[in-house]
C-alpha cells in the first residue's frame, strides 16, 4: 500500500477498527457520502480484526483511492492504533474518528472552518448524543440528521470545552508537533485524549466544540470489569498530572455551561419519569444480590434513591415534533407500546435506522423507553415518550404514514388517522397476536382480531402470517424480516466440548420453555459430555431446572449474542409457533445447525433436511432426538450449518429497509423530493 509523502489534502481521518463490522460499514458509508468539499483521506488502522472485517476493509480500500488500510498483526488497542495512524498522516489536520460514529453532511468542512477561525484552536469536537461534557441529547422525535440541521442553522460560537473526547476529534498537526501526541503510558485507552488536551491548553492552545456540527456516536453507557479497572488505573495517572488544574477549568466550564443554548434549541417542559430508573436500579440490585455482594446492592439502591427526584424527561407536543422534522421528506411514524430489549422492538429499530439513513423523517412514539436500549443497539432517533396513549395521539404531528406495531397500538394509529394528521396508516405484524392469549379466552382473541381492520394497510413478515390474515379476510403486503449480516456471521468457535444452545423465556408461554427443559434433560442424560446453554431470562437460576447448564442470562449485547450463536454446535427453538422466528435465522447466519419447530413463519427460511431439522411443536422428545442425531453425525451437522448460513445471506436488513421504503413511497404517492436525499 502506498502512502503519499507529501500531502495533497487538508485532513487525514484516522479510524481505528477492531471488528464491530456493523458499525464500521455505517461509519465508512457516512464518510464517503457526507464528507463534502474538504480534501481528505481515510486511514483505517485495522487492529487485528477478524477475517470478515478485514476482507470488507480491503474491499472498500480497493474501490476508493481516498481510503487506505494499515493492518496491525496484533490487537494493541485504541492508543497504539491512533499513533500508527498519525505516523502515516501527512496532512495539516488529523481527525480521530471512532468506528461507531455516523457523520452528517458537510461535517468535516464545518470542523475545519472552526479550526481555521483561530490559529490557537488545536482540538475541535462536534456535538453528539453520547460524549460526556459534549453530550447534547437528541430531542424527542428528532434524529441525528435533523439535530445536525438544527445546530447548523444557528451562528456558531465555538466554546472552549477544557478536554476533548476522542470519538471525533480534529487536531492541528502543528500544535501536536509542539506538545506531542497520545502518551503510550495510557495503554489500551481511557484518558489519553484528556491528557493531550490538557497539554494543549497548558501551552496556550484551545480545545473547543464546533457547536454547529452534530454527529451520531453509538458509544456505551456501561463498563465491563476489565474496562472499569483500566479506566481507574488511567484516571490515577491523569489525576497525578493534572487534577488541580483540571478541576479548576472543569468547574468554570460547568458554571458557564456554554452548551446550554444548544441544548435548549427547542424548549419543552419536563415531566417526572421515574420508571426507567426504577427498572435500571432493580437490575443492578438483582445482579448484585446474585453475585452475593450486599454492599454493591446497597450502593445501587442509594444511587437510585438519590437520583429518583431528578429523573425527568422532556415532554414533546405536536409543535415540538414539527420543529425537529426536516421539510420536504417522507414522514413515517412508528408506534410502539414500549421500547425495550425484545426481538420485535429490534426489528422496528433496524427499519427506522435504515429509513433515517435513506433520508426519511422516521420516528418512534411510545409510552416507555428502557435505558438499556441505547447500549443494546444503535438508535438514530430519540423516541418520544408519553405518559399515556391519549397524550401520544394528541402530540403526534403531521405524518405521511403512521404504523402500528402491536395490537394495542392499532387504536392509537386509527385515532391519529382520524384526526387527519396522517395521510394513511399501516399495521406492521410480526406475529399472530390473537394466539398470545389462551384458546379459552375467546374475548381477548376476538379483541385482537378486531384490530386487523383498523388501518387500511397491513405488512406481514412471512407467508404464514399472510395466510392467517387472509383467513380473516385481510389483504397484506409481505416484507420478510432481515437481520444484520454484519453482526450475525460465523466466528471462530472457542475450543471445548460440543454445545447446544436455546432461548429460554419462561414468562412467555408460547415460546416453549417447558419443551426446551424436557428436551435438554434428555440430551444431558444421553450425552453428559455435551454443554447445554440457555439465554433469554435473567432469573433462570431461580428455576427448578434439573440439569447442569451454562446460564447466559438476558443477553443485552448483540455482539455477545452473535458469539453465543457462533459458539453453539446446535441451536434449538421449541416455540409453539413463530410469526417469523428471528432467533433461528440469526443462529443459522452464525453457523449453528438448527432444530426448530415446524410451526408458523420459520418456514419462510427453514426447510426440513435441507438447512435445518423441523419437528412438531410441544414435542420435546422430537426436539431432543433431532439434537442427538446431529450431535452423533458431524458431517450432517456441518452440511445443515453450511446450508443455513447460505440461506441467511438472503435475509439482509438492508434489503428489508429497501423494500419497506419502496412500499411507503407508493403509499404516500412518493412525496419525498429527489433532492431531499442526504
Amino acid at each position: 500500500m502506498f502512502i503519499a509523502s507529501e500531502s495533497e489534502h487538508e485532513c487525514d481521518i484516522v479510524m481505528p477498527v477492531y471488528n464491530g463490522l456493523t458499525y464500521v460499514r455505517e461509519a465508512i458509508d457516512s464518510i464517503r457520502e457526507c464528507t463534502g468539499e474538504a480534501a481528505w483521506r481515510l486511514l483505517i488502522v485495522d487492529d487485528a480484526s477478524d477475517a470478515p472485517t478485514a476482507r470488507y476493509l480491503a474491499s472498500v480500500a480497493e474501490k476508493d483511492a481516498r481510503i487506505a488500510v494499515l493492518r496491525q498483526p496484533d490487537n494493541l488497542g485504541f492508543v497504539q492504533a491512533c499513533i500508527r495512524g498519525r505516523r502515516a498522516s501527512t496532512a495539516p489536520f488529523l481527525c480521530l474518528l471512532n468506528s461507531d460514529v455516523v457523520v452528517t453532511p458537510g461535517w468535516l468542512d464545518r470542523l475545519l472552518a472552526c479550526a481555521r477561525s483561530d490559529p490557537r484552536i488545536a482540538a475541535v469536537n462536534p456535538l453528539t448524543n453520547h460524549a460526556a461534557n459534549l453530550d447534547v441529547p437528541m430531542l424527542p422525535g428528532a434524529n441525528f440528521l435533523s439535530m445536525d440541521e438544527l445546530v447548523r442553522l444557528r451562528p456558531p460560537r465555538y466554546p472552549d470545552v477544557v478536554t476533548g473526547v476522542g470519538f471525533c476529534l480534529l487536531l492541528r498537526q502543528e500544535a501536536l508537533r509542539q506538545v506531542g501526541f497520545f502518551d503510550p503510558i495510557y495503554g489500551r485507552g481511557y484518558c489519553e485524549e484528556s491528557d493531550l488536551c490538557m497539554r494543549l491548553v497548558s501551552h496556550g492552545f484551545r480545545t473547543v466544540a464546533a457547536d454547529n456540527v452534530y454527529v451520531y456516536h453509538k458509544g456505551s453507557a456501561s463498563f465491563g470489569a476489565d474496562r472499569t479497572t483500566r479506566y481507574l488505573a488511567n484516571r490515577r495517572i491523569f489525576d497525578q498530572r493534572w487534577l488541580p488544574e483540571y478541576r479548576r477549568q472543569f468547574r468554570a466550564f460547568r458554571k458557564a455551561d456554554p452548551l446550554r443554548q444548544v441544548r435548549s434549541l427547542v424548549p419543552m417542559r419536563n415531566r417526572a419519569d421515574p420508571l426507567p430508573l426504577v427498572w435500571q436500579t432493580g437490575r443492578e440490585l438483582r445482579d448484585a444480590l446474585r453475585a452475593r455482594a450486599p454492599l454493591t446492592a446497597a450502593r445501587a439502591a442509594a444511587r437510585g434513591l438519590v437520583r429518583l427526584p431528578s429523573n425527568r424527561r422532556p415532554l414533546a407536543n405536536a409543535s415540538h415534533l414539527r420543529a425537529v422534522t426536516r421539510p420536504g421528506r417522507l414522514r413515517v411514524t412508528y408506534l410502539l407500546p414500549r421500547v425495550l430489549l425484545a426481538g420485535g422492538v429490534l426489528a422496528v429499530i433496524q427499519i427506522v435506522n435504515g429509513l433515517i439513513r435513506a433520508g426519511v423523517e422516521a420516528r418512534i412514539l411510545t409510552l416507555f423507553e428502557d435505558p438499556l436500549v441505547k447500549d443494546w443497539t444503535p438508535l438514530y432517533t430519540q423516541p418520544a415518550v408519553f405518559p399515556r396513549p391519549a397524550a401520544l395521539v394528541d402530540a403526534c404531528s403531521e405524518t405521511d404514514i403512521v404504523i402500528a406495531t402491536h395490537w394495542s397500538t392499532a387504536a392509537w394509529a386509527r385515532a391519529i388517522l382520524d384526526t387527519g394528521r396522517a395521510r394513511t396508516g399501516a399495521y406492521f405484524l410480526q406475529d399472530y397476536e390473537p394466539w398470545f392469549f389462551s384458546a379459552s379466552d375467546d374475548a381477548a382473541r376476538a379483541r385482537v382480531r378486531a384490530t386487523f381492520g383498523l388501518l387500511p394497510h397491513r405488512i406481514v413478515t412471512s407467508d404464514w402470517l399472510a395466510t392467517m390474515l387472509a383467513r380473516e379476510g385481510y389483504a397484506t403486503r409481505k416484507i420478510r424480516l432481515g437481520i444484520d449480516l454484519d453482526r450475525f456471521y460465523p466466528r471462530e468457535r472457542r475450543a471445548g466440548p460440543l454445545s447446544v444452545l436455546a432461548m429460554a423465556r419462561p414468562g412467555t408461554p408460547y415460546r416453549g420453555f417447558n419443551s426446551i427443559v424436557s428436551a435438554f434433560e434428555r440430551i444431558k442424560a444421553e450425552r453428559p459430555d455435551v454443554t447445554l446453554r440457555l439465554f433469554g431470562d435473567a432469573r433462570l437460576a431461580r428455576r427448578d431446572i434439573p440439569f447442569a447448564f451454562d446460564d447466559l442470562g438476558l443477553i443485552t449485547d448483540q455482539e455477545r449474542l452473535a458469539h453465543a450463536y457462533a459458539d453453539a454446535d446446535i441451536f434449538i427453538d421449541g416455540s409453539d409457533f413463530q410469526g417469523f422466528g428471528l432467533c433461528g435465522l440469526e443462529a443459522m447466519a452464525c453457523g449453528a445447525a438448527c432444530v426448530l419447530t415446524n410451526a408458523g413463519g420459520v418456514n419462510e427460511y427453514a426447510s426440513h433436511g435441507v438447512n435445518a431439522l423441523l419437528v412438531d411443536p410441544a414435542d420435546p422428545e422430537a426436539l431432543a432426538a433431532g439434537a442427538l442425531a446431529l450431535l452423533s453425525d458431524p458431517a450432517r451437522r456441518a452440511d445443515l450449518a453450511e446450508a443455513g448460513t447460505r440461506t441467511a445471506r438472503a435475509f439482509c436488513v438492508r434489503r428489508e429497509v429497501s423494500e419497506t421504503l419502496a412500499f411507503f413511497d407508493a403509499l404516500a404517492g412518493d412525496s419525498r423530493p429527489a433532492e431531499a436525499a442526504p
